[in-house]
């Protein structure tokens, strides 16, 4: 039977390396974002088929923003991800107008 230090360094382990593999997943869907960018896939068209109201494309767009951020930040590229880091201010002021919700 484990005791209760066992267990913590167990729990531990476990939870290092579901982040480890969530880190990975991260960056390769980022990568694919960047990619579908770069060779042309406007995600506006799609949130225009999928008939999504201003407040959904907004959290899409800061979902995509912040992914942006973060592959630039793991590059060490500061500067951009500055910029990046300016359009995801103006997109959290629309989104919370007030509300405090974002």
């Amino acid at each position: 039977m484990m005791n209760e230090d066992e267990i913590e360094r167990l729990a531990d382990l476990l939870f290092d390396k579901i982040m480890e593999k969530q880190e990975e997943a991260d960056r390769e869907y980022a990568e694919q974002i960047v990619k579908l960018a770069k060779d042309g896939y406007v995600i506006n068209d799609i949130t225009d088929k999928l008939e999504l109201n201003e407040e959904e494309k907004l959290v899409g767009e800061l979902a995509r923003m912040q992914t942006i951020m973060m592959i630039l930040e793991d590059r060490e590229e500061y500067e951009k991800a500055a910029v990046i880091q300016k359009k995801i201010k103006n997109i959290n002021k629309k989104l919370n107008n007030g509300s405090g919700k974002y």
